[in-house]
Protein backbone atom coordinates (compact mmCIF):
# COMPACT_ATOMS: atom_id res chain seq x y z
CA UNK A 1 0.00 0.00 0.00
CA UNK A 2 1.45 3.39 -1.17
CA UNK A 3 1.27 6.64 0.99
CA UNK A 4 2.35 10.47 0.72
CA UNK A 5 5.23 11.16 2.51
CA UNK A 6 5.52 15.06 3.39
CA UNK A 7 9.05 16.28 3.09
CA UNK A 8 9.99 19.97 4.25
CA UNK A 9 13.32 21.74 3.60
CA UNK A 10 14.92 24.75 3.98
CA UNK A 11 16.49 26.78 0.30
CA UNK A 12 19.14 28.73 1.17
CA UNK A 13 19.24 31.31 -1.75
CA UNK A 14 15.30 32.00 -1.53
CA UNK A 15 15.53 31.89 2.86
CA UNK A 16 12.25 29.64 2.27
CA UNK A 17 10.66 26.26 3.27
CA UNK A 18 10.15 24.34 0.34
CA UNK A 19 7.96 21.19 0.95
CA UNK A 20 8.10 18.51 -1.48
CA UNK A 21 6.08 15.30 -1.58
CA UNK A 22 7.10 11.35 -2.36
CA UNK A 23 5.08 8.07 -2.68
CA UNK A 24 6.62 4.61 -1.29
CA UNK A 25 5.14 2.09 0.74
CA UNK A 26 5.21 1.57 4.76
CA UNK A 27 8.90 0.08 4.61
CA UNK A 28 10.14 3.16 2.63
CA UNK A 29 10.75 1.08 -0.34
CA UNK A 30 10.19 2.17 -3.89
CA UNK A 31 10.15 6.20 -3.58
CA UNK A 32 9.62 7.95 -6.30
CA UNK A 33 11.65 10.68 -7.15
CA UNK A 34 10.24 13.87 -5.23
CA UNK A 35 7.97 16.71 -6.67
CA UNK A 36 8.67 20.32 -6.04
CA UNK A 37 5.69 21.88 -4.40
CA UNK A 38 5.62 25.92 -5.12
CA UNK A 39 3.85 26.49 -1.63
CA UNK A 40 2.03 23.42 -1.30
CA UNK A 41 0.73 22.91 -4.48
CA UNK A 42 0.12 19.53 -4.11
CA UNK A 43 1.22 16.73 -6.99
CA UNK A 44 1.18 13.16 -7.40
CA UNK A 45 3.90 10.84 -8.96
CA UNK A 46 2.12 11.49 -12.38
CA UNK A 47 2.28 15.18 -11.82
CA UNK A 48 -1.54 15.26 -10.87
CA UNK A 49 -3.50 17.98 -8.64
CA UNK A 50 -4.28 16.09 -5.99
CA UNK A 51 -5.66 19.38 -3.53
CA UNK A 52 -7.66 21.54 -5.10
CA UNK A 53 -8.81 24.22 -2.66
CA UNK A 54 -6.64 27.13 -1.76
CA UNK A 55 -6.35 30.53 -0.30
CA UNK A 56 -5.68 33.85 -1.96
CA UNK A 57 -5.45 37.48 -0.45
CA UNK A 58 -7.87 39.74 -1.63
CA UNK A 59 -5.10 42.00 -2.52
CA UNK A 60 -3.47 39.43 -4.28
CA UNK A 61 -6.35 39.53 -7.51
CA UNK A 62 -5.18 42.62 -9.38
CA UNK A 63 -1.84 41.05 -9.65
CA UNK A 64 -3.06 37.53 -10.73
CA UNK A 65 -5.22 39.79 -13.51
CA UNK A 66 -1.97 41.12 -14.28
CA UNK A 67 -0.23 38.29 -15.32
CA UNK A 68 -3.25 36.91 -17.40
CA UNK A 69 -3.60 39.96 -19.40
CA UNK A 70 0.18 39.26 -20.56
CA UNK A 71 -1.17 35.84 -21.95
CA UNK A 72 -4.76 36.15 -22.54
CA UNK A 73 -7.96 38.01 -23.46
CA UNK A 74 -9.49 39.09 -20.20
CA UNK A 75 -13.24 39.89 -19.95
CA UNK A 76 -14.12 41.10 -16.14
CA UNK A 77 -16.70 42.77 -14.62
CA UNK A 78 -16.64 46.52 -14.82
CA UNK A 79 -18.47 49.47 -13.17
CA UNK A 80 -19.70 51.92 -15.35
CA UNK A 81 -21.98 54.82 -15.07
CA UNK A 82 -25.25 52.68 -15.54
CA UNK A 83 -24.06 49.59 -14.02
CA UNK A 84 -21.60 46.39 -13.98
CA UNK A 85 -20.69 44.54 -17.64
CA UNK A 86 -18.26 42.31 -18.63
CA UNK A 87 -15.42 44.32 -20.95
CA UNK A 88 -12.11 43.60 -22.55
CA UNK A 89 -9.82 44.94 -19.64
CA UNK A 90 -6.51 45.90 -20.12
CA UNK A 91 -5.92 46.44 -16.49
CA UNK A 92 -7.88 46.24 -13.08
CA UNK A 93 -9.06 49.72 -13.20
CA UNK A 94 -13.01 49.86 -12.33
CA UNK A 95 -12.74 46.29 -11.62
CA UNK A 96 -15.98 45.11 -9.53
CA UNK A 97 -16.13 41.37 -8.39
CA UNK A 98 -19.41 42.33 -5.27
CA UNK A 99 -21.98 42.79 -8.04
CA UNK A 100 -25.08 40.83 -8.43
CA UNK A 101 -26.10 41.05 -11.83
CA UNK A 102 -24.74 42.91 -14.74
CA UNK A 103 -26.85 44.75 -17.64
CA UNK A 104 -25.92 41.85 -20.22
CA UNK A 105 -24.93 38.85 -19.77
CA UNK A 106 -20.65 37.66 -20.50
CA UNK A 107 -22.91 35.12 -23.41
CA UNK A 108 -21.29 37.91 -25.76
CA UNK A 109 -17.63 36.68 -25.25
CA UNK A 110 -19.22 33.21 -26.91
CA UNK A 111 -21.52 34.92 -29.18
CA UNK A 112 -21.19 38.01 -30.09
CA UNK A 113 -24.75 39.83 -30.55
CA UNK A 114 -23.05 40.74 -34.47
CA UNK A 115 -20.73 38.97 -35.80
CA UNK A 116 -18.81 38.17 -39.56
CA UNK A 117 -18.84 34.64 -40.51
CA UNK A 118 -17.10 34.83 -43.57
CA UNK A 119 -15.93 37.30 -47.02
CA UNK A 120 -15.19 36.54 -50.10
CA UNK A 121 -13.50 38.12 -52.86
CA UNK A 122 -13.99 36.32 -56.42
CA UNK A 123 -11.82 38.68 -57.93
CA UNK A 124 -8.98 37.10 -56.56
CA UNK A 125 -10.45 33.51 -55.13
CA UNK A 126 -10.33 34.56 -52.11
CA UNK A 127 -12.72 33.09 -49.15
CA UNK A 128 -12.07 34.23 -45.22
CA UNK A 129 -13.61 32.36 -42.66
CA UNK A 130 -13.62 34.59 -39.56
CA UNK A 131 -13.20 32.51 -36.73
CA UNK A 132 -11.49 33.74 -33.35
CA UNK A 133 -9.19 31.33 -31.75
CA UNK A 134 -7.97 34.16 -29.38
CA UNK A 135 -7.18 32.69 -26.02
CA UNK A 136 -9.78 33.90 -23.52
CA UNK A 137 -10.31 34.47 -19.95
CA UNK A 138 -13.93 35.45 -18.68
CA UNK A 139 -13.16 35.98 -15.45
CA UNK A 140 -15.73 37.46 -12.60
CA UNK A 141 -18.55 35.03 -13.98
CA UNK A 142 -21.49 34.05 -11.79
CA UNK A 143 -22.72 30.33 -11.44
CA UNK A 144 -26.26 31.27 -13.39
CA UNK A 145 -23.92 32.52 -16.33
CA UNK A 146 -21.65 29.63 -16.01
CA UNK A 147 -24.51 27.12 -15.95
CA UNK A 148 -26.04 29.46 -19.36
CA UNK A 149 -22.74 28.49 -21.43
CA UNK A 150 -23.02 24.77 -20.18
CA UNK A 151 -26.77 25.02 -21.94
CA UNK A 152 -25.00 27.28 -24.95
CA UNK A 153 -22.65 24.20 -25.23
CA UNK A 154 -25.34 21.79 -25.58
CA UNK A 155 -27.34 23.78 -28.38
CA UNK A 156 -24.21 24.77 -30.31
CA UNK A 157 -23.03 21.16 -30.40
CA UNK A 158 -26.08 19.04 -30.47
CA UNK A 159 -27.27 18.21 -34.27
CA UNK A 160 -24.80 20.21 -36.02
CA UNK A 161 -21.47 21.61 -34.90
CA UNK A 162 -21.44 25.66 -34.29
CA UNK A 163 -18.02 25.78 -35.83
CA UNK A 164 -17.71 30.04 -34.77
CA UNK A 165 -18.89 29.23 -31.45
CA UNK A 166 -16.66 25.83 -30.80
CA UNK A 167 -13.81 27.95 -32.04
CA UNK A 168 -14.12 30.44 -28.74
CA UNK A 169 -15.21 27.63 -26.19
CA UNK A 170 -12.24 26.14 -27.27
CA UNK A 171 -10.20 29.02 -26.08
CA UNK A 172 -11.80 29.94 -23.76
CA UNK A 173 -10.87 29.70 -19.65
CA UNK A 174 -14.09 30.41 -17.13
CA UNK A 175 -12.63 32.07 -13.78
CA UNK A 176 -16.17 31.96 -11.66
CA UNK A 177 -17.15 33.80 -8.61
CA UNK A 178 -19.73 32.46 -6.24
CA UNK A 179 -22.31 35.00 -5.17
CA UNK A 180 -22.36 36.49 -1.70
CA UNK A 181 -25.59 37.73 -2.01
CA UNK A 182 -29.02 37.60 -3.86
CA UNK A 183 -30.11 40.08 -6.27
CA UNK A 184 -33.39 41.90 -5.71
CA UNK A 185 -34.87 39.48 -8.80
CA UNK A 186 -32.93 36.69 -8.94
CA UNK A 187 -34.27 33.29 -8.32
CA UNK A 188 -32.00 30.59 -9.54
CA UNK A 189 -31.60 28.90 -6.36
CA UNK A 190 -35.32 27.66 -7.43
CA UNK A 191 -33.43 26.37 -10.34
CA UNK A 192 -30.45 24.80 -9.07
CA UNK A 193 -28.41 27.07 -11.19
CA UNK A 194 -26.57 29.52 -8.07
CA UNK A 195 -26.01 30.82 -6.10
CA UNK A 196 -22.73 28.76 -5.76
CA UNK A 197 -21.09 26.40 -8.60
CA UNK A 198 -20.81 22.91 -8.61
CA UNK A 199 -19.47 22.01 -12.09
CA UNK A 200 -18.33 24.37 -15.74
CA UNK A 201 -15.47 26.23 -14.52
CA UNK A 202 -11.61 26.44 -14.40
CA UNK A 203 -11.10 28.24 -11.45
CA UNK A 204 -13.68 29.32 -8.89
CA UNK A 205 -13.34 32.26 -6.35
CA UNK A 206 -15.59 32.22 -2.97
CA UNK A 207 -15.19 35.59 -0.96
CA UNK A 208 -14.78 34.25 2.55
CA UNK A 209 -14.39 37.13 4.48
CA UNK A 210 -10.76 38.78 4.78
CA UNK A 211 -9.81 36.44 1.88
CA UNK A 212 -10.79 34.21 -1.19
CA UNK A 213 -11.14 30.70 -1.62
CA UNK A 214 -9.62 29.65 -4.79
CA UNK A 215 -11.07 26.08 -6.25
CA UNK A 216 -9.24 24.17 -9.40
CA UNK A 217 -11.96 22.43 -11.16
CA UNK A 218 -10.13 21.71 -14.28
CA UNK A 219 -6.27 21.30 -15.97
CA UNK A 220 -6.99 24.33 -17.51
CA UNK A 221 -7.61 25.63 -14.50
CA UNK A 222 -4.59 24.25 -12.86
CA UNK A 223 -2.17 24.99 -15.56
CA UNK A 224 -3.40 28.64 -15.24
CA UNK A 225 -2.07 28.98 -11.56
CA UNK A 226 1.33 26.85 -12.02
CA UNK A 227 3.59 28.50 -9.65
CA UNK A 228 1.65 30.74 -8.00
CA UNK A 229 2.49 30.66 -4.40
CA UNK A 230 -0.89 30.13 -2.51
CA UNK A 231 -0.76 28.24 0.33
CA UNK A 232 -3.96 25.12 1.22
CA UNK A 233 -6.93 26.07 2.66
CA UNK A 234 -8.18 24.36 5.71
CA UNK A 235 -10.88 22.98 6.71
CA UNK A 236 -12.23 26.48 9.24
CA UNK A 237 -11.91 27.96 5.63
CA UNK A 238 -13.78 25.54 3.34
CA UNK A 239 -16.03 25.59 6.56
CA UNK A 240 -16.87 29.20 5.39
CA UNK A 241 -17.71 28.99 2.26
CA UNK A 242 -20.97 26.61 3.39
CA UNK A 243 -22.02 29.11 5.67
CA UNK A 244 -21.71 32.14 2.98
CA UNK A 245 -23.80 29.75 0.74
CA UNK A 246 -26.22 29.62 3.77
CA UNK A 247 -26.36 33.01 4.00
CA UNK A 248 -26.95 33.74 0.35
CA UNK A 249 -29.69 31.17 0.35
CA UNK A 250 -31.54 32.88 3.11
CA UNK A 251 -31.56 36.13 1.23
CA UNK A 252 -33.67 35.04 -2.22
CA UNK A 253 -37.14 37.16 -2.54
CA UNK A 254 -38.34 35.37 -5.58
CA UNK A 255 -38.97 31.46 -5.96
CA UNK A 256 -39.79 29.49 -9.11
CA UNK A 257 -41.11 25.48 -9.83
CA UNK A 258 -41.22 25.62 -13.35
CA UNK A 259 -41.25 21.82 -12.97
CA UNK A 260 -44.45 21.74 -12.07
CA UNK A 261 -45.85 23.20 -14.80
CA UNK A 262 -44.73 20.71 -17.20
CA UNK A 263 -47.64 18.78 -16.78
CA UNK A 264 -50.28 21.72 -17.53
CA UNK A 265 -48.76 23.82 -20.15
CA UNK A 266 -50.15 22.21 -22.82
CA UNK A 267 -53.71 22.86 -21.92
CA UNK A 268 -52.47 26.22 -20.20
CA UNK A 269 -51.86 27.14 -24.32
CA UNK A 270 -54.80 28.97 -24.40
CA UNK A 271 -55.05 30.30 -20.97
CA UNK A 272 -56.21 34.36 -20.53
CA UNK A 273 -53.32 35.39 -18.41
CA UNK A 274 -51.21 35.16 -21.88
CA UNK A 275 -53.86 37.97 -23.42
CA UNK A 276 -53.64 39.47 -20.20
CA UNK A 277 -49.71 39.84 -19.72
CA UNK A 278 -49.48 40.78 -23.34
CA UNK A 279 -52.24 43.06 -24.14
CA UNK A 280 -54.27 43.92 -21.37
CA UNK A 281 -51.52 44.63 -18.53
CA UNK A 282 -51.60 43.43 -14.46
CA UNK A 283 -52.28 44.83 -11.19
CA UNK A 284 -48.33 44.74 -11.21
CA UNK A 285 -47.36 45.58 -15.40
CA UNK A 286 -47.88 47.18 -18.32
CA UNK A 287 -48.91 45.81 -21.57
CA UNK A 288 -45.97 43.92 -23.26
CA UNK A 289 -44.24 46.50 -25.31
CA UNK A 290 -42.38 43.26 -27.90
CA UNK A 291 -38.90 45.49 -27.40
CA UNK A 292 -37.36 42.19 -26.80
CA UNK A 293 -35.08 43.48 -24.20
CA UNK A 294 -35.63 40.02 -22.53
CA UNK A 295 -34.10 38.12 -24.85
CA UNK A 296 -31.20 40.85 -25.21
CA UNK A 297 -29.81 39.84 -21.75
CA UNK A 298 -31.06 36.41 -21.33
CA UNK A 299 -27.95 34.45 -21.02
CA UNK A 300 -29.42 31.47 -22.49
CA UNK A 301 -31.38 33.05 -26.20
CA UNK A 302 -30.08 31.79 -28.29
CA UNK A 303 -31.78 33.21 -31.81
CA UNK A 304 -30.11 35.19 -34.61
CA UNK A 305 -30.73 36.07 -37.95
CA UNK A 306 -28.06 36.10 -41.12
CA UNK A 307 -28.17 38.21 -43.78
CA UNK A 308 -25.18 39.16 -46.63
CA UNK A 309 -23.50 42.18 -47.73
CA UNK A 310 -22.59 41.88 -51.40
CA UNK A 311 -20.44 44.55 -53.60
CA UNK A 312 -22.26 46.23 -56.22
CA UNK A 313 -20.01 44.33 -58.78
CA UNK A 314 -21.01 41.16 -57.30
CA UNK A 315 -17.38 39.99 -56.89
CA UNK A 316 -16.83 40.81 -52.93
CA UNK A 317 -19.31 39.99 -50.28
CA UNK A 318 -19.71 39.22 -46.10
CA UNK A 319 -21.98 37.41 -44.62
CA UNK A 320 -22.96 38.47 -40.95
CA UNK A 321 -24.96 36.74 -38.40
CA UNK A 322 -26.95 38.89 -35.40
CA UNK A 323 -28.74 37.82 -32.30
CA UNK A 324 -32.68 37.90 -33.35
CA UNK A 325 -35.62 37.27 -31.16
CA UNK A 326 -38.95 35.89 -31.18
CA UNK A 327 -40.19 38.51 -29.50
CA UNK A 328 -39.88 40.78 -32.64
CA UNK A 329 -42.68 40.92 -34.98
CA UNK A 330 -40.34 40.10 -37.90
CA UNK A 331 -38.81 37.11 -36.52
CA UNK A 332 -41.77 34.66 -37.66
CA UNK A 333 -42.24 36.31 -41.22
CA UNK A 334 -41.93 34.07 -44.10
CA UNK A 335 -43.14 33.23 -47.47
CA UNK A 336 -46.93 33.47 -47.22
CA UNK A 337 -47.17 35.35 -43.70
CA UNK A 338 -46.61 35.45 -40.12
CA UNK A 339 -46.81 31.95 -38.26
CA UNK A 340 -46.35 34.06 -34.85
CA UNK A 341 -47.90 37.64 -35.26
CA UNK A 342 -49.65 38.11 -32.08
CA UNK A 343 -48.22 39.85 -29.48
CA UNK A 344 -49.87 37.48 -27.10
CA UNK A 345 -48.49 34.28 -29.48
CA UNK A 346 -45.15 35.80 -28.98
CA UNK A 347 -45.05 36.01 -25.18
CA UNK A 348 -46.55 32.90 -24.77
CA UNK A 349 -43.33 31.44 -26.86
CA UNK A 350 -40.11 33.05 -25.11
CA UNK A 351 -41.82 32.23 -21.78
CA UNK A 352 -42.63 28.62 -22.63
CA UNK A 353 -38.97 28.23 -24.06
CA UNK A 354 -37.62 30.04 -20.54
CA UNK A 355 -39.42 27.30 -18.77
CA UNK A 356 -38.11 24.65 -20.72
CA UNK A 357 -40.75 23.61 -23.11
CA UNK A 358 -40.18 25.07 -26.29
CA UNK A 359 -37.69 25.96 -29.04
CA UNK A 360 -34.50 23.95 -27.40
CA UNK A 361 -36.11 22.87 -24.86
CA UNK A 362 -33.20 22.30 -21.34
CA UNK A 363 -30.80 24.50 -23.51
CA UNK A 364 -32.85 27.23 -23.46
CA UNK A 365 -34.14 26.97 -20.26
CA UNK A 366 -34.11 30.00 -17.56
CA UNK A 367 -31.39 29.96 -15.00
CA UNK A 368 -32.66 32.98 -13.17
CA UNK A 369 -30.54 35.24 -13.04
CA UNK A 370 -33.30 37.65 -13.44
CA UNK A 371 -32.35 40.01 -15.91
CA UNK A 372 -35.39 40.25 -18.07
CA UNK A 373 -37.05 41.19 -15.09
CA UNK A 374 -34.74 44.54 -14.28
CA UNK A 375 -34.89 45.23 -18.07
CA UNK A 376 -38.49 45.03 -18.79
CA UNK A 377 -39.81 48.67 -19.34
CA UNK A 378 -43.77 47.12 -18.80
CA UNK A 379 -42.39 45.55 -15.47
CA UNK A 380 -43.86 41.85 -16.71
CA UNK A 381 -42.22 39.59 -13.93
CA UNK A 382 -41.69 35.51 -15.34
CA UNK A 383 -42.02 34.40 -11.64
CA UNK A 384 -45.35 36.30 -11.40
CA UNK A 385 -46.41 34.65 -14.52
CA UNK A 386 -45.30 31.03 -13.45
CA UNK A 387 -47.03 31.24 -10.11
CA UNK A 388 -50.06 32.04 -11.77
CA UNK A 389 -50.09 29.30 -13.83
CA UNK A 390 -49.46 27.21 -11.29
CA UNK A 391 -52.44 28.24 -8.73
CA UNK A 392 -54.73 28.72 -11.67
CA UNK A 393 -54.05 24.82 -11.96
CA UNK A 394 -54.71 24.16 -8.58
Amino acid sequence: MQFLRKIDTFNKNSRKFITYFSFGNRNHKNIFKPLHISNLLVMDKDNNLMQEKFVIDKEDVNELLRSFMKKYVVFAPVEKKHGVSFQKIDDEKNLCLSYTSTTTPPKKVLYPYKEKLFSFDLSKSEFFESKDNKKTIIFGIHPCDVNAILQLDEFFSNSMEDVYYTARRENLIIFAINCNHAGENCFCSSLGTGPFLEKGYDLLLTDIGEKYLLEVGSDKGKDLIQGNEFREATDDEIEKKREVEEKALREFKKFVDFDSLKNILEEKYTDEIWEEVAEEGTDNSFPCLSCASCSLVCPTCYCYEVFDYIDISLEKGSRFRELDSCQLLEYAEVAGGNFRQGRKERLRHWMMCKFGFAAAGESSKCVGCGRCIEACPAGIDITEVARRLGERNG
